[in-house]
């Protein structure tokens, strides 16, 4: 999940050679995206997971390993958000209970999807017991913990419950807590109760050693900054993309090669499950660009590295490229050789379905450097010269090349924001967008002149190189 654009995409393995470790005052500083958001860790969760892989089973243990993820950020950010009401910093309290919100809301995509998936088994499977998994043995018992710091205030006086829900509104930090307290709570109950319902993907397996816990847990606090920051949770929400690109990428893959065989049928069957997993992927994106501010983005710029999302391998080439090319070339193929297989409406859908997951992705991603690097001609952790301009040309690049497009029976229409109706306006002196991304992009230059000027340690190459493709 892109934040900051790459410069340039030379080969992607990673160095043999390790450079030392850099560090600043709040930690290590990553050497690479990989390291960044634990791949390694996540990789060995997926490898060691038993499913047998392109199936319902694999498409559950996914879904149930994003799941301990997000309980375990959950976790901490309710411990932290305790800590808060113990110091009276409501302040604090309700920013770090918007992202226990967010977090909730992952949850209750991830539940639902997980419902769908397990409406194709058998009936009579075994549920699965969310309690029983190691996240869970951590989360409630913060909930608790949280719960009792909350009430102890209201008994205590410190906070009138009844005068705050009774009397005021959102520009009130009080009610901002006690609003996010029960949302969350409603939303704690959806899919605790969603998951319960939902079939084990290997029943009488342990859950821990299902999910490979262990890895999971490894990958969330693997890197900790010092102070209150939302470092762990910026790497979660990427965390969690990455498990699940990897089935979506492995049911397209499967998918093409059932299609070059004729076999249309199963090729779509793969295919509506790599669809399931598609609203769990852009669920992730929505509490980043909510919930971390300019100055919470600035307080772990540094620590980033010389890294930037569009480096992640899974999703910006093996997906957005290389993968979709080689599917929308297998459309083509069968429509040119004048496949009259009855499943092939269908396949096509699947095809403006992963576009429009694609496009409405890349979408959304502009949120993060118009939010957090701004305007000003901005430099990215890896150089690119203007931020903002990079990603946009980056999509608009993709959406002229979309082979997908030329299914199209009309002309070739762009799926992504271009040509909005509004853009000559939004553009011009009269909006304010203008004067917020100056502001943003001053304010990021002025905190960050060493990436500005490619001082010290980001005076150096970024050591990414674009991957070997991957061909099907």
């Amino acid at each position: 999940m892109p934040l900051e654009p790459a410069a340039q995409f030379p080969d992607t393995r990673i160095p043999e050679t390790r450079r030392p470790a850099a560090e600043n005052e709040r930690g290590v500083i990553a050497e690479h995206y990989y390291a960044l958001q634990s791949l390694r860790a996540i990789e060995d969760a997926r490898t060691e997971a038993t499913a047998e892989p392109v199936t319902p089973e694999a498409l559950l243990v996914g879904l149930y390993q994003s799941a301990e993820i997000a309980m375990y950020n959950l976790t901490d950010l309710l411990d932290r958000a305790s800590g808060h009401l113990r110091a009276l910093d409501v302040d604090r309290c309700v920013s770090a209970l918007h992202w226990v919100r967010s977090f909730h809301r992952v949850l209750v995509r991830l539940s639902i999807a997980a419902l769908r998936v397990s409406g194709g088994l058998r009936p009579d499977t075994e549920r699965w017991d969310v309690e029983a998994t190691p996240a869970y043995a951590e989360f409630e018992p913060a909930l608790r913990r949280f719960d009792r710091q909350l009430a102890e205030l209201a008994e205590q006086g410190r906070v009138d419950v009844d005068a705050v829900i009774a009397e005021r509104g959102l520009e009130d930090a009080w009610f901002g807590v006690l609003h996010c307290v029960r949302v969350a709570n409603h939303d704690a109950r959806v899919w605790s109760a969603n998951l319960a319902k939902s079939a084990h993907p290997a029943p009488g397996a342990v859950p821990e050693r299902l999910l490979a816990a262990d890895r999971l847990r490894h990958a969330v606090h693997e890197h900790h900054l010092a102070g209150d920051t939302y470092f762990t949770q910026f790497r979660a929400l990427h965390q969690i993309p990455e498990l699940l690109v990897r089935e979506i990428n492995d049911r397209i893959e499967a998918a093409i090669l059932h299609a070059r065989k004729g076999d249309i049928a199963l090729a779509v069957d793969v295919l509506d499950g790599a669809a399931e997993l598609f609203d769990p992927v852009e669920v992730c994106l929505p509490p980043i660009v909510d919930n971390l501010s300019t100055h919470d983005y600035h307080q772990i710029r540094e620590n980033l590295g010389l890294t930037s999302g569009s480096h992640s391998v899974s999703m910006r080439f093996h997906l957005f490229t290389d993968l979709f090319d080689q599917f929308g070339e297998e459309l083509a193929r069968l429509r040119d050789e004048g496949c009259e297989d009855p499943f092939l409406s269908r396949l096509e859908r699947h095809g403006v379905g992963l576009r429009v997951f694609i496009f409405a992705w890349r979408d959304m991603h502009l949120h993060l450097p118009r939010n957090n690097l701004g305007g000003m001609e901005t430099k990215s952790l890896t150089g690119a010269p203007d931020a903002i301009r990079t990603v946009r040309k980056m999509r608009d690049n993709a959406a002229q090349a979309d082979p997908t497009a030329r299914l199209d029976k009309g002309p070739h229409i762009p799926l992504s924001a271009t040509g909005s109706p509004l853009a000559a306006y939004l553009d011009g002196p009269d909006s304010t967008d203008g004067m917020l991304l100056a502001a943003t992009g001053a304010s990021t230059q002025l905190n960050f002149q060493d990436v500005q000027e490619r001082r010290e340690f980001f005076s150096q190459p970024c050591p990414f190189s674009r991957p070997q493709r991957r061909v099907v």
